[in-house]
C-alpha cells in the first residue's frame, strides 16, 4: 500500500513542509525557491552560480532564473571575481541579509512544528538517518552510476 512506502511518506513530509514555509516566506516577499538561495549565501558567503545550484540542488536554468529575479528584487548582487567578466560571485545585499535572517527563523519554526511530536533523541536520530540516506544518494550521479 502506498501509505506504507518510505518514498511516499518522505515526499508527503517534504511537500507539507515546503507549503508551510512558502506560505510564510511569501508574506515577507520571498518567492518559492529563493529561501534556499538566501540561506545558502548567508551560511557560506559569496558563491558562484554553479556552487549555488549544486548546494541548493537546482539545475542551471532554474538557478539563473532565481538569481536574475533576486537581483531585480535587490536581495543579491553579482560581482566579477578577480576582474574576470566570465567569473562572478553572488553576494547578499543588506536587504538580502535581512530576508535571510527572516527565512532562517521561519525554517527553524517549521522544524520545531514538524518535530514537536518527537523526543530530542528521536529528532537527532531522524536527522542522522536522513543525512546517511542523503550521503548514499549523493554517491550516485545523474545516470545512476556510483562515483
Amino acid at each position: 500500500m502506498l501509505e506504507d512506502q518510505f518514498h511516499f511518506q518522505l515526499l508527503k513530509c517534504f511537500n507539507h513542509q515546503k507549503r508551510w514555509i512558502n506560505q510564510r516566506t511569501i508574506q515577507i516577499d520571498v518567492l518559492p525557491g529563493q529561501s534556499k538561495v538566501l540561506q545558502c549565501l548567508d551560511e557560506h558567503g559569496p558563491l558562484s552560480p554553479k556552487e549555488i545550484g549544486k548546494l541548493c540542488i537546482v539545475d542551471k536554468s532554474t538557478t539563473t532564473s532565481l538569481l536574475n529575479k533576486m537581483e531585480k528584487m535587490n536581495y543579491i548582487e553579482k560581482k566579477n571575481q578577480n576582474h574576470d567578466k566570465r567569473s562572478i560571485l553572488i553576494h547578499l545585499t543588506k536587504l538580502g541579509k535581512e530576508k535571510a535572517k527572516l527565512v532562517k527563523q521561519i525554517c527553524l519554526e517549521s522544524d520545531q512544528f514538524i518535530l514537536q511530536g518527537l523526543s530530542k533523541k528521536e529528532q537527532r536520530e531522524i536527522i542522522h538517518l536522513l543525512k546517511q540516506m542523503n550521503n548514499t544518494l549523493e554517491k550516485e550521479d545523474t545516470h545512476g552510476n556510483t562515483k
